[in-house]
């Protein structure tokens, strides 16, 4: 089956996908994926589904007992707490210990890897931003930002400072990140633009429309700042400003649809 003889929209042959999270409004995966499926000539669908905490478990359950539904995107808040459902990790999960992709494998068992690190740095690489011996400061040490620490030591950073409001989970991700990538410096640190090249928020932080992840009166236009919400956000708003080069978190979707398709679909 080609791109041109595929349906309109859907019917009944078409393979569900689906992107989990709370909220669910802001994510672009949607769109990004199913032309992508199209693309390749799948009679599939991405849809986005809203999954409240309180009813995480059953929700998840039901989920993958549908028979048309071959797997799963994860976005916050539910990108560790998705492990518990999967049957094998993949080795970047594991190490990660959260992940944003599952797939039905041909025997019924469920398979989870993360991608969201890989797409962040070849999503600055598409822009003219290579992370390789830079000097970097993220805020967030949760799903998303474990990921991205994890591709970080694996593009070979110069050196990598982690704050968390959590300092014990920023400290465990510092060290977890340490033990994988042993020729990183990678340390656990308050909010800074000194020494740095790239700035990374991997917070929710600025989501809503409000808010910093960082308290800078003003930003050296030598940092590069990078923001995972995939919409313009005070942070990105306040790095033009200060004649910084800056890029969302759309250009991370972007960049690992190609990665995670090939996962979902059981290509890779």
């Amino acid at each position: 089956m080609n791109a041109q003889s595929l349906p309109a929209l859907i019917d009944g042959k078409t393979r569900l996908f689906g992107i989990i999270g709370d909220p669910i409004v802001q994510v672009k995966s949607p769109e990004i994926l199913t032309a992508n499926f199209r693309g390749r000539g799948r009679n599939a669908i991405m849809l986005p589904l809203h999954v409240l905490p309180g009813k995480f478990d059953e929700t998840v359950r039901g989920l993958m007992a549908l028979g048309n539904l071959d797997g799963l995107a994860i976005t916050v808040p539910y990108k560790g707490r998705i492990t518990a459902f999967c049957d094998r990790l993949m080795p970047a999960g594991k190490r990660i210990g959260s992940i944003n992709a599952m797939r039905r494998e041909k025997d019924g068992t469920w398979s989870g890897d993360m991608f969201d690190g890989q797409g962040m740095v070849l999503g600055l690489r598409n822009n003219n931003f290579d992370v390789k011996d830079k000097r970097v400061m993220m805020v967030g040490a949760g799903g998303v930002g474990s990921a991205i620490a994890d591709a970080l030591g694996g593009a070979g950073v110069k050196s990598l400072t982690i704050y968390d409001i959590d300092e014990t989970r920023a400290r465990d991700l510092a060290a977890n990140v340490g033990r994988n990538h042993r020729h990183n410096d990678v340390r656990f640190g308050k909010p800074t633009q000194e020494n740095i090249d790239l700035l990374v928020n991997a917070t929710a932080v600025g989501m809503d429309g409000n808010g910093m992840p960082v308290d800078f009166a003003k930003l050296d236009p030598k940092v590069f700042v990078f923001d995972v919400i995939t919409h313009d956000t005070p942070l990105l708003a306040f790095a033009r400003q200060c004649g910084c080069q800056s890029l969302g978190g759309v250009a991370m979707t972007r960049a690992q649809a190609d990665l995670l398709v090939s996962f979902i679909l059981g290509e890779s």
